[in-house]
Parts: structure tokens; sequence; C-alpha cells
């Protein structure tokens, strides 16, 4: 059964690939990674890695339509695959960016797989992470000289274990509504993850911003609808853009505690926000960028009543270990969230350029502070939260300062010549910490006194780009 697959998925791509290329354009990246990665810097037993991995692309574009198809091919060892060793050298497959988008007049359908974007452009967007890890995907977006507006299903996880619908289907909806005057735009983004169905239809197609829906169908006219378990995140960005200058600032509010106004004498639960703010500015010698953001305690985590879990924090998966060869591993959370790249409890800085003098070059240079982290073990160790907002409190924090540096050289209108290097050290990098003390028992990320390392990586790659 295993060669009858085989056989036929090389058949179709023998087939089918000669007959693309007359209406495509191929485009081949194989690269060549040594030294540290973001799973070495969870993982302890990764010491360096030597990647080879091969990314093939094909798509088509016209005014109206676009279609592109995307796989990579790597060799990191690091997830499981039952056929990597035994037929494909060591290699296992992963579908990148894969879909379609189709334009008439000012709205566009996209459908697919999809790199997501947020509106601002920033490295620590908050609504949509800046890494790309495709979902699939469905948006319908308008955008005119005066007005924008996006809806977004975004399927956050789809598991086959587990035995809790709420854990293995979730999936969110992003909206995002926007005016435009002169070179300003201001707009407010909201965010509704709700758990055991794939697609809430209401949330997707109904234009009302997604807390009146979940507060409505929550409360039941007459009857409730959904499994009850579903999370509400928003917030507004304003940004300016012109040919020399872009800047812009984003909030993003999770929960806020309307108690210091309202009832100064209760209770006093954690505000959960994330705020980002940067801008790029050119000159003779290139673009030049700064960017700072961070967030608060607990922001994008799930919620617990009664020290029992709900499932709708604002991840792509509702766990971030598996087991590959009798190993815990843990995925870098920079993978794991959906939003802010960093998620919770964390300050970041970045500077960035990109040369006019040395075309092809580009550098920046990030510095992280983060705390205590558990994406999805609502308040940690705690059954229920510790009164007050919290930032970087925590006793051990972890500090990351690590810089980049990008040369993609042109050989040819085909061939791309591309130099990656990154150096950095890390001080009290996080460990994995399992939980025993809640109703949850998941597992956090802590910072380890004396757990600091230097992070060293080269990457070399040739990029093939063939029209036919």
């Amino acid at each position: 059964m295993e060669k009858r697959n085989r056989t036929i998925v090389l058949a179709v791509i023998t087939i089918l690939f000669p007959i693309l290329n007359f209406a495509f354009q191929t485009n081949i990246n194989v690269s060549y990674n040594s030294g540290s990665t973001l799973f070495s810097l969870y993982n302890a037993q990764i010491n360096t890695s030597q990647i080879l991995s091969a990314d093939i692309e094909l798509k088509h574009e016209n005014e109206n339509f676009d279609f592109f198809a995307s796989m990579i091919a790597r060799n990191d060892n690091f997830f499981n695959d039952h056929f990597s060793s035994s037929y494909y050298a060591g290699f296992y497959f992963v579908v990148d960016e894969s879909g379609f988008r189709v334009r008439n007049g000012n709205v566009t359908v996209t459908l697919g797989k999809i790199h997501l974007s947020d509106v601002v452009q920033s490295p620590y967007s908050l609504f949509i992470s800046s890494v790309h890890v495709p979902r699939n995907t469905f948006d319908v977006s308008f955008d005119s000289e005066t007005f924008l507006y996006t809806t977004r299903w975004i399927q956050l996880s789809n598991l086959q274990s587990g035995s809790d619908i709420r854990e293995k289907l979730r999936s969110a909806n992003y909206k995002l509504y926007g005016v435009k005057f002169g070179n300003f735009r201001f707009g407010y983004q909201d965010v509704a993850v709700y758990v055991g169905k794939e697609f809430d239809f209401e949330y997707f197609a109904n234009p009302v911003p997604s807390f009146f829906i979940q507060y409505v169908n929550d409360a039941g006219r007459p009857y409730s609808e959904g499994l009850g378990d579903a999370n509400y995140i928003s917030g507004f960005f304003l940004d300016y853009d012109t040919e020399n200058l872009y800047w812009y600032a984003q909030i993003l509010v999770d929960d806020i505690n309307a108690n210091r106004f309202l009832h100064p004498e209760s209770y006093q639960n954690p505000d959960k926000i994330a705020w980002s703010v940067g801008a790029n500015f050119k000159n003779i010698f290139g673009k030049f960028g700064l960017f700072h953001a961070g967030a608060t305690k607990y922001t994008f985590q799930p919620s617990s009543e009664s020290g029992n879990p709900l499932y709708y924090g604002y991840t792509y998966y509702p766990c971030f270990t598996y087991t590959k060869d009798s190993t815990t591993m843990v995925l870098p959370l920079e993978y794991l969230y959906a939003g802010y790249i960093y998620g919770e409890n964390n300050l970041a800085f970045m500077i960035t350029y990109d040369s006019s003098v040395v075309d092809g070059l580009s550098a920046d240079a990030e510095f992280i502070i983060l705390g205590e982290r558990s994406p999805i073990n609502p308040w940690n160790e705690s059954s229920t939260y510790v009164p007050g907002t919290h930032l970087l409190d925590d006793n051990v924090l972890e500090y990351r300062l690590i810089s980049r540096l990008n040369y993609l050289f042109t050989v040819a209108d085909w061939l791309k010549f591309e130099l990656k290097g990154a150096l950095g050290y890390i001080w009290n990098a996080s460990v994995l910490v399992n939980v025993d003390s809640d109703n949850v028992k998941k597992p956090i990320l802590r910072p380890m006194e004396g757990n600091n390392f230097p992070y060293f990586s080269l990457s070399l790659g040739l990029i093939f780009n063939k029209n036919f």
C-alpha cells in the first residue's frame, strides 16, 4: 500500500509538472543551514543542526486571479514521519502556502493554506503573527480609497487525537474595519476564538463586531448557541504611509480591569493587553526601522472556571509539547502564537536596515526580555489569577540578544545566491516545567538562572526562478 501511494504521487508529479510549467512561474529554493535554530532555544538536546531544505513553488498570476502551490522538503529531524527514513532519505514534506486569490474591483477573495498578515507593516504585529505559519483560511477583503474591511476565517487546529472536541476543533475569525484620510489609516480589529467546531458562519458573514455576536449567542435569544466556550479580542491601529516614511501604533485588549474605574473596592482582575509601535524611514543609505512591542502576563491565554480549563487561547494548537523518538519536544512558541509573535509577559525591541548602497543587503538586531509563559495553562500554576496586572515581575527573567545579516546576490535573471547569518547570546533561557498544582496540569515555560548559551547560525541558499 505504501509503495502504491508513493508510485501514484510520483506519477501525478511527473504528468502535471511539464503541463503546468507552460502557464506557471516556477521557484525553487535550496538552502543549507548550520548552527542554532528556534528549536535549539527550547530543546536542550538539540545543540546544533545541519539542515538541508528545498522549497518548490508553482504560481500563476494575472490581473484578476492568482494560483499558487508550494511544498517544502526538510531533513531537520524535528518531527515524526513514518516514511522519512525508509523512502525519502531522511526528508519529510510540508505543504507551504498554497491556494488561490480572486480580485474583482475593490474586493479580494483568498482561499487556501495561506501565510497570514496583519494590517500594519511590522515584525511585531499583534492580531496576526508575523511568523509565516500557513493556515487554512477563507478571507474576503474590501479596500477602497476611503474604507477597508476584512473578514477572515482561520483554522487553528483540527487534531486527530484527544477526547474533548473543544480541544480538537478550534478556529478563529478575524475582522478589520478601517477608514483612510490622506496618508493616514485608522481602524478597529477583533478576533473571535471559538471551539468545538471548524467554521461558524455568523462570525464570518455578519459584519457586526464579534463582541456582540458572542454576547447574543451566549445569552440566548431565546436559546444559547454553540458550546459557550469562546473568547473575544479587540483593539485599534493607526498608521501613516508616505514614500519615505511609515509609522504605526497598535493596541490589543484580551481583557481589561474595568473594576479599577467602576468598582475600585471590588476584585481587580489582571489587564491582558499588548501594544506595538514602530517606524520605517528612507534616506540615501537605505531604509531604517525601529520597533517595540510588549504584552502583560496571561495575554492570549485561555481561561478557566473553578479551575476547569477552557480552550479558547489564541494559539494555533492547544499544546506545545509532543513526543519525538520517545523524547519530549517543545514546539517553539513563535510557531504557536496566532497573534503577537512572543505572546505574553515580555518586552521586545528591534532595529532593522535595508541597504540601498549594497543591493540585497539587510540586517537587524533584536533584544527581548521574557518572563514565565504558558499559552495553554490558564493562570500558569494557579487555579485563578493573582490580583492586579503583571509584567516581568518573575524572580528570574530570560534575555535574548540576536543580530542577523542577510545578503541576496543576483547571479542571473533566473538565479540568486542567498547568505544568512545570525549571532547572539541567551541568558537564563526558559525550560519546560510540568505543573501539578492546578486542575489543568499543563506545562509552563520558566526562565532558569544560569542557563546561558551563545546563538549562531549560518545559511547558504540558491534560488531558481523561471517563467514558462
